[in-house]
């Protein structure tokens, strides 16, 4: 990864093939890793917050009022 890269990935979290997670991950804007054990990457804290919010959204639950 480019250190100098401004938007380098800062939080990351195990990934998951679930479709869900998927389509909450492109959403949220966050980057699919391929590492040795892949993660699921985010610009900041607030983009993994957006990416639960989200996943909690498509599951049905955690409805917003």
């Amino acid at each position: 990864m480019n250190v100098t890269n401004p938007l380098q990935v800062t939080i990351r979290i195990k990934a998951s093939d679930d479709p869900i997670d998927l389509k909450a991950l492109e959403e949220s804007g966050g980057k699919y890793l391929p590492l040795k054990y892949p993660k699921f990457g985010f610009l900041s804290e607030a983009h993994r917050i957006e990416y639960n919010r989200i996943r909690r959204r498509l599951r049905g639950g955690g409805e917003e009022k």
